[in-house]
Parts: structure tokens; sequence; C-alpha cells
């Protein structure tokens, strides 16, 4: 019996019929999208391949009739597998159910028709490079397990108060001075790195190839220290501080008052509207303190300039006033949505909101959605991958429903969310991901109540053999479903941030401050 992730829409197997091998060297390359399939199959499967049969042994063919433009057929009959779709993104993702295929049946295909099609167009993962910096290869690497899970949508979060990560011309400094931070908490190594814009570059391209949309987050105006670090301008009162070390909401944030800030926020975009073709840009918006705004002489003669009566509202006021500037040119925006500015009428609908919780409930959503705005689960619990699975479970995330409400057209789709505070290297990012991002692969995917934990486990055991075939270093089930006693063990581990709290310092920091704003008032 075949298990494939995610679960296909309709699969019927044939097994009085023996499977075969489909390792002819003809095959349609001139379809790009044949070209992965090709390395795949000389990676797995170079001694099998057979010479020149004068035929095709996998056969994709482009038809409208296909209802679904990412939906697919394949079917494995003959001695031959056809894949027909739509669109070359559908033959590309029925590409990615054979390779699970031959991988699961060691070579051989079975007599097969499968239809397929996703639940939502949304189909995302988020990896945050500001707080630890991958490297190009380990990105690609991110990228092929995407594709391998039919995720059509790579949420790369560049920039953080620990971190710039791209190349940004016009501003040299933000990678010679803001990609270094000193150390990270208690511990004593620095941390560097930053993406060049050829970097950049390649690695879309190598996104394109695999049908993945690239959606960039330059956060503002929260979480920008290494930018204040660069540009002290850029805050309410001109501070000299240095790249955050530490983790945890920060005070110092963009001045919302000042022409100078909104410049140099258009002038970072103008160059990141080059390098992601995709037409959307995440502008962050998330845990902005507005403990310099209530004291900033050029903030509070801005809310009075466009009467608005409190800091929320001006974030509101800076937030729309970005994403006027990406529509002018063609882009749309998405931000996190911000409890505090759920319903605000002055925030324009035209930002999408990936929605990582309301506290107050479905009101909130509901009211979002008929004022237009689109709106992507990437819920805290249970799709952050970062939390230890004693927080978010494999079960939790199999059991989720993945839509906002009743009715899936409301939900754009669904993101899993990898934060890197404790996660400094590829191998713990494997650890957390695997198995939960395909589960939530799954969710975004397969049919509505078609998929539980019940169904995912009895895929576990060929879906684990998959990851080893690619090295992945994934959970296993008394990891990822764990015991009462790991449970409460690997939420102490991730509770040791509390120490991380620099509460102190921050009350030290303010009452300066406040003592600057009363100089500047007088």
């Amino acid at each position: 019996m075949l298990n494939i992730i995610p679960q296909p829409v309709r699969i019927f197997e044939d097994s009085s019929k023996e499977g075969f091998e489909i390792f002819a060297e003809d095959f349609v390359t001139d379809i790009p999208c044949a070209h992965d399939f090709i390395l795949f199959k000389n990676n797995f499967f170079a001694d099998r391949v057979k010479g020149s049969s004068g035929e095709e042994s996998v056969v994709l063919t482009i038809d409208s009739s296909v209802q679904h433009n990412e939906g697919y057929v394949l079917s494995c009959r003959g001695g031959k597998a056809y894949i027909t779709a739509k669109t070359e993104t559908g033959l590309f993702w029925g590409l990615q159910t054979l390779k699970q295929m031959l991988l699961q049946c060691k070579g051989k295909v079975p007599y097969t028709e499968i239809t397929d099609y996703p639940r939502f167009s949304y189909r995302g993962f988020m990896l945050d490079t500001g707080r630890y910096f991958y490297g190009k290869e380990n990105v690609k690497r991110i990228i092929d397990l995407m594709a391998l899970h039919k995720l059509n949508v790579f949420h790369w979060h560049l920039t953080e108060d620990q971190g710039w990560r791209v190349e940004i011309k016009k501003y040299p400094l933000l990678t010679e001075k803001g990609s270094y931070r000193s150390h990270t908490n208690f511990g004593i190594k620095s941390h560097c790195g930053y993406y060049t814009q050829d970097d950049i570059k390649e690695i879309v391209a190598y996104c394109h190839k695999r049908k993945i949309k690239v959606i960039p987050e330059f956060d503002i105006p929260g979480h920008c220290v290494s930018a204040i670090a660069c540009y002290p301008y850029l805050s309410c009162f001109d501070r000299k501080l240095s790249v955050a070390t530490h983790w945890g909401v920060k005070h110092d944030i963009l001045c919302a008052g000042k022409e100078s800030t909104y410049q140099f926020v258009y002038d970072v975009l103008d160059e990141l509207m080059e390098l992601f073709p995709d037409k959307i840009i995440h502008i962050g918006g998330d845990e902005a303190v507005k403990t310099r705004w209530k004291l900033c002489p050029h903030c509070q003669a801005e809310m009075k300039k466009h009467s608005l009566k409190t800091e929320d509202e001006l974030q509101m006021h800076f937030m729309t006033k970005v994403n006027s500037y990406l529509k002018e040119h063609g882009f749309s925006s998405v931000m996190w949505n911000y409890n505090k500015l759920g319903g605000a009428d002055l925030l324009t609908p035209e930002i999408a909101w990936t929605v990582c919780g309301i506290d107050d409930g479905e009101d909130i959503i509901k009211n979002e959605i008929c004022r237009g705005r689109r709106l992507i689960n990437t819920n805290a619990f249970p799709f952050y991958l970062d939390f230890p699975y004693g927080w978010n479970s494999l079960e939790s995330v199999c059991n989720a429903d993945g839509a906002l409400t009743e009715n899936d057209s409301e939900t754009q789709g669904i993101e899993g969310c990898m934060w890197t505070e404790y996660v400094p290297n590829m191998k713990r990012l494997e650890f957390l991901t695997f198995p939960r991002l395909s589960a939530i692969a799954e969710k975004a995917w397969s049919e509505k109540g078609k998929t539980s934990f019940k169904t995912f486990s009895l895929k576990l055991s060929d879906y684990y053999s998959l990851l080893d075939k690619f090295g992945v270093n994934y959970a296993k089930e008394n990891k990822s479903c764990p015991s009462a006693v790991y449970k409460a063990l690997s939420s102490l581990w991730f509770n040791r941030r509390v120490l991380h709290w620099q509460g102190l310092h921050n009350l030290i920091d303010n009452k300066k401050v406040e003592i600057k704003a009363k100089k500047l008032n007088k």
C-alpha cells in the first residue's frame, strides 16, 4: 500500500499486477520541471538507468481540461508513468509524488491511478535567518525538502534586532556592521553572516525552478535594533546602540515621526523589490513597543498632524503608508496580526495577515474577513516549529483543522514557522521541523477532514524511511509524541529563555530616555 505525504485526493492501486521500473534514459527534458526529477533519478538510481529505448518512460502532458491549476493525474501502467496537468506546476507536484513512490517501492512503481490537487493555494514555511544565519547551501536544502512536500511559499525572515542579513547597496553598514553581534545571551561566541544580492537572486531562482514563491520579510517598525545600530537617526532619540545580543522584545524601534525614517524604509524596499519578483513583501509589524513613541516629539507631532489618538493608531498609519508605497510599485504586503491592532479601521485591509494568534477569538477574524483582509494561518499553537514537541506535538499538528473559520475559502493557507532563537544549526532545525512540517504540508494540501493523527501515524514508518534517504535528522515518535516526563523536561529547557529577560536593563534604559526626552521638550 502506497503511503504518500501529503495524502492525495484519490489513489487507486492495482495490487494484482506487479510493479515495474521506469528508468529508460528518454525523458521530456524540454519541460523545465523535468530537470529536478532527472537529478533525483541520477542521484538515487544511477546504477539502474537504462539505455535509450526509443520511447519515454515518464510522459508529461499539459492538458487544459485538468480542473485545478496545481492539480495533476498520475497514471502508472504498461511500463510507463503518465503525468497530466493543467500547468507545469501541476506536473512538478506529480513528479514529487512519483519520487516518493520510487523510493518507497525500491525503484519500481505499482499500477496506480492518482488524482490530486491542493486544499489551499498558500502552503508555506517561514525561516528566521535573523537570529541565526543559515548559509546559501543550507537554504537550498530546506527548499528541496519544501518542494518534496508540495509546499509552495518560502517566507524568508531577513532582518532582526540580532542581525541584518540582506545586502542593501545604498546602506552598506547594514551588512558591514549590522550582520555581526558579539555574542548571544550567556554565550561567548560571536555570530555573523549575510546574503549578498547575488546570493538572493540565486536562491530565488532556485525556488522558482521548484515552483516556490519567495516572500522576504523586512520587519518594521520593531525588531530593527541592527539597523538602528548602523544608522542611529532611525530611532526616536538618535540613540547609539549595538546590534542586540539577547533575545526578547526591544523598546528601541524605528521612529514613526521622521521623514528620514520613511525614506530609509522606501530605499530598502526599492532594492528588495528588485530582488524578489513575486510581488509580495512581508513588513513585520509585530512586537512594536510604543515606549519611545510616547516620549518622542517627532512621533507626537505626526499623531497630531494626522489626528491620531493613540500610538497604536500611529502604527496603523505607519503600516498603511508603507503598504501604499509598495502598492504604487505593483507589490502587495503582509504583516503579522497584532492583537491590539485587530479591527483598527486605520489599518488598510489590503495588508494580508499571517495570523499567529488572536486573544479575542473568532470575532476579530470574521470582522477582518468582512473588511476584505486575506488571512494565512500561522497559529503559534500548533504551527510554530521552534516550540518543543512538549508544546506542539506531532499529534496536535495532525489534529489541527488548518482553516481559521469553518469556511476554507476564508483562509488563504497555512504556514509553519521556524524562529531560530534556540535553533543555531541545521541539525537542530531538522529535528524540530520534521516530521511536524510534513503534517502541516498535509493539512495544507489534503482534503479537509480526510487526515488525522490516526491516519498520519500509519504512514510514519515509510515516511521515516523517506527522510532517512534524504539524510534528514528528524524526531522519532518517542520525541515527536512525547511522554509526560519528556514534555515537562522539554518545556523546562525551552523556558530557560526567562533567564534571558532584560527587564532590569529596559527599566534603566527607559529612565535614561525619559530624562533625555524631558530635556528636549523644555
